[in-house]
C-alpha cells in the first residue's frame, strides 16, 4: 500500500510540473500574442501617415 501511495505521489507530482510548463507557456503565448498586435497597429500607423504625407 505504502508503494502505492508512492507511485500515486510520484504521478501527482509529475502532473504538477507539467501543469507549471503548461502554464507558462500559455503566458508566452500571451505575450506573444499582445506584440504582435502592437507592432500591426505601429506598422498600420507608419503605412498611413506615410499615405497622408505624399
Amino acid at each position: 500500500m505504502e508503494e502505492l501511495q508512492k507511485v500515486i505521489k510520484s504521478i501527482c507530482d509529475d502532473f504538477a510540473d507539467i501543469n507549471a510548463i503548461l502554464a507558462a507557456r500559455s503566458r508566452e503565448l500571451d505575450r506573444r500574442e499582445l506584440f504582435d498586435k502592437e507592432i500591426e497597429t505601429e506598422i498600420n500607423n507608419i503605412k498611413k501617415n506615410r499615405h497622408e504625407n505624399k
